[in-house]
């Protein structure tokens, strides 16, 4: 039986029209609908025979990974363990959009997930109320569809439904990455630039104190020295070989200076300290750090506090004792706390 051809104008959209479909999906049926990217055809992923029957319509071994498409970023949280801290960058940056990022989910099973832009996309997931696994609408080796005309005469005897809404926009596939706990992958360009998404890959570690203007810059200044040291470039090609290195606050204002004794205690240890103010600790920074290195055991439990999800990336810079906060101590004082902080900093760097 033909597959039901659904017509939408985007210029006058409305999610109940594409209600239909989003009921052939949540009963398992096959939808082919529009992306941003190119056309995809879709099913409920939690019914296996459906699962099957999209497999062998596009001619893809049973062993390829699927790939979620998803309405709202949370709803990912679901299928893991942890969202690697790469992940939730990639996430907070490009979703919705032309990403698909491949994830070991809580099974063991490697799967793909993304939020399409396509509001026609996200609207007919939304209303499916299940999971949505989606191929591109080709088969095996051949180019992906961005026309629905393409998609119905190639398919349109093995699918229950099309959304027809005219062209994809951009006529490529998204680019895919795969994240683990330490590494990211680009396994396919598409429509993103590599450089773009690996940009925002690089490892992140996050030094914090409480007000963000002597510890925690301190720290962040030696650390780039010695881990520029280690890779044996300049401190500015930091980014270029994949880290970044921050501090914050958790009682910090944002953009106060960096304190002149902490500056010239840097200066005397040949560190140049960072300039761009004080910044306030957030739970999205502490997301997205691959590490957290705080000063103290009260720093500690005010980043758990902040996000629960990052106690297994955080821990006190030296694990055996506080590092004390140097303000009215005098510029003796801040020495013994560099003196103290770079110790623990060499330390560190020979884990990286």
């Amino acid at each position: 039986m033909p597959a039901q051809i659904i017509s939408v104008d985007r210029g006058r959209f409305r999610p109940e029209d594409v209600a239909s479909a989003s009921a052939v999906l949540a009963r398992g049926g096959l939808v082919a609908f529009p992306t941003e990217t190119v056309y995809g055809i879709g099913t409920n992923a939690e019914s296996g025979s459906s699962v099957t029957r999209l497999l062998e319509i596009t001619g893809s071994p049973q062993d390829r990974p699927l790939t979620i498409h998803l309405a709202h970023s949370f709803e990912i949280d679901g299928w893991l363990r942890e969202v690697p801290p790469a992940a939730r960058r990639l996430i907070r940056r490009f979703w919705p959009g032309a990403l698909t990022i491949l994830l070991t989910c809580r099974d063991g099973q490697v799967r793909g997930f993304r939020i399409p832009q396509d509001d026609i996309a996200r609207a007919l997931i939304a209303a499916a109320g299940v999971p949505v696994a989606v191929f591109s609408a080709n088969v095996a080796d051949a180019p992906p569809m961005s026309r629905p005309a393409d998609v119905i005469r190639q398919f349109g005897d093995d699918l229950d439904a099309i959304v027809d809404a005219g062209p994809a926009k951009l006529a490529k596939l998204s680019t895919a990455v795969e994240v683990g706990p330490d590494s990211c992958r680009i396994v396919r360009e598409g429509a993103l630039e590599r450089g773009v998404v690996l940009e925002a890959c690089r490892k992140r570690i996050l030094f914090v104190c409480t007000g963000n203007t002597c510890r925690s810059p301190m720290a962040e200044a030696l650390m780039r020295r010695a881990l520029a040291l280690r890779l044996g470039v300049p401190e500015e090609r930091l980014a270029e070989r994949g880290w970044v290195v921050e501090s914050a606050g958790v009682s910090a204002s944002d953009g106060a200076p960096t304190s002149g004794e902490a500056i010239r205690v840097l200066e005397e240890a040949g560190c140049r300290p960072r300039n761009a103010g004080s910044r306030r600790l957030t739970a999205s920074m502490l997301e997205e750090a691959d590490r957290v290195y705080v000063m103290t055991r009260g720093h500690l439990e005010r980043v758990i506090e902040l996000a629960p999800g990052a106690a297994g990336r955080a821990r006190r810079l030296d694990p055996a004792r506080d590092i004390v906060d140097p303000i009215g101590g005098g510029l003796d004082a801040y020495r013994e706390v560099v003196r103290h902080i770079r110790k623990a900093v060499d330390s560190v760097v020979k884990t990286l």
